[in-house]
């Protein structure tokens, strides 16, 4: 993820395209469940259940239908299969919040800035505490000056094990549900690879708690997590990417009619697939003012 990433000619459908498994995931990608319509009543459960896996949604769907009203066609043994999801992506969340704190706490002590993005970032800060957001590894954004301190920093903490891409790194954990841990290391936003540009952003990032009183994390700033955001959706559309802009786009700052006419690509190519999807959420091509619903308010 060291280049920016870029739509193609055509860029490609979100998978499962349309039909009942898409209307459920668009309940699910939806931050506002609690003033719009429940999931289509007419689509079996397990067609449900199958497109939320195979969409990385389906610690969301346990949590939508969990928290709603009690549903008597949703039986005691799904219940719990639902409920033991939701407990074992919160145990693994936060194990991975815990090696990002202590990471990034060696990092700064090193004067090395960092950003946690992607998965970890939007768990912290766009979702409500639950593990409701799924990611397999930590993504974390440094100069392209500081990346070999950050290898380095990596190594001493154990991080010695390669990983997929040229600067990720793995350790073993010891523990049954989450054995490995992986860390990447990326000098590039999906809208920008402009070492300029991510020093900018890097000076401008929020500080995240996980809403326990926990260690805070350096995040992007809302409007630098929405362009990054976009800029992904448009290269790579994806469920979790789309409920990931959905709150974004909610949560950043107003945008005046003048400012969204000048959003360039591939933010514009986002905007487009966000607006698709969700056409009652976002209705045109700039942010929606306003925040989260209430049963998803951020963090």
């Amino acid at each position: 993820m060291n280049a920016p990433a870029r739509p193609t000619a055509a860029t490609p459908p979100l998978p499962a395209g349309d039909g009942p498994a898409a209307a459920a995931l668009r309940w699910l990608c939806d931050p506002h469940p609690d003033i719009r319509p429940s999931a289509p009543a007419s689509v079996p459960l397990g067609t449900v259940l199958e497109a939320a896996i195979d969409a990385k949604l389906v610690c969301l769907l346990a949590h939508r239908l969990l928290s709603g009203p009690p549903d008597a066609s949703l039986s005691r043994p799904m219940r719990s299969v639902l409920g033991q999801i939701a407990r074992a992506n919160t145990l693994h969340n936060q194990l991975h919040r815990n090696e990002a704190v202590r990471i990034v706490r060696a990092l700064t002590g090193r004067d090395v800035p960092v950003a946690v993005l992607n998965g970890l970032a939007y768990d912290t800060a766009l979702y409500p505490p639950g593990g409701l957001r799924q990611f397999t590894d930590i993504d974390l954004l440094v100069d392209a000056a500081d990346r070999d301190a950050a290898l380095d920093v990596l190594a001493e903490l154990g991080f010695t094990q390669p990983g997929r891409g040229a600067h990720t790194r793995r350790r073993s954990t010891g523990d049954a549900l989450t054995p490995t841990v992986s860390i990447d290391i990326t000098t590039g936003l999906g809208h920008t690879a402009d070492p300029a540009d991510v020093r900018a952003a890097l000076a401008r990032t929020e500080a995240a708690g996980d809403g326990d009183g926990g260690e805070a994390l350096p995040v992007l700033a809302q409007a630098d997590a929405l362009a990054h955001a976009l800029a992904r959706l448009a290269a790579r559309p994806r469920w979790s990417g789309l409920a990931d802009a959905a709150r974004l786009a909610l949560a950043a700052p107003d945008s005046s009619h003048e400012a969204a006419a000048a959003v360039p690509e591939p933010l514009r190519a986002g905007w487009a697939v966000l607006h698709s999807r969700l056409p009652d959420l976002v209705p045109g091509p700039s942010p929606v003012a306003g925040g989260p619903g209430r049963e998803e308010v951020a963090r």
